[in-house]
């Protein structure tokens, strides 16, 4: 587990461990998560997402519960429906597309794409 926690410090960047503290009290299922098959892929996409370390850290931060989502049932598909849709990929549409339920995120997709129909 150590090893683990060493990474989370290490990969977003915070000095002590109050912000590890923070992130495992609000989703404690985080320790059973693995780096190598959850954990990284997941922060390197929300990186390759948005593409700012900072924007994703503060997504983490407060979100925590992103790192277990699904990347291939979920924040994947969301994504690419999302720049097909032609929305601008910020941190606002991500944390969209992660924390919406299936109907929310239906909706905001349509209101999108009859937006884009509609210019």
């Amino acid at each position: 587990m150590e090893p683990k926690l060493k990474w989370l410090q290490r990969r977003l960047f915070w000095e002590n461990n109050n912000e590890l503290s923070n992130i495992i009290q609000k989703m404690p299922t985080l320790l059973g998560c693995s780096v190598q098959s959850n954990l990284e892929p997941t922060l390197d996409f929300c990186i390759e997402a948005i593409g700012i370390d900072k924007n994703v850290i503060e997504i983490i931060e407060q979100h925590p519960s992103i790192l277990g989502y699904s990347l291939e049932k979920r924040l994947k598909p969301r994504l690419k429906e999302a720049r097909k849709a032609n929305m601008e990929i910020d941190k606002a549409c991500f944390l969209r597309i992660a924390k919406s339920t299936e109907e929310e995120w239906d909706s905001n997709l349509k209101l999108q794409l009859r937006t884009t129909a509609s210019m």
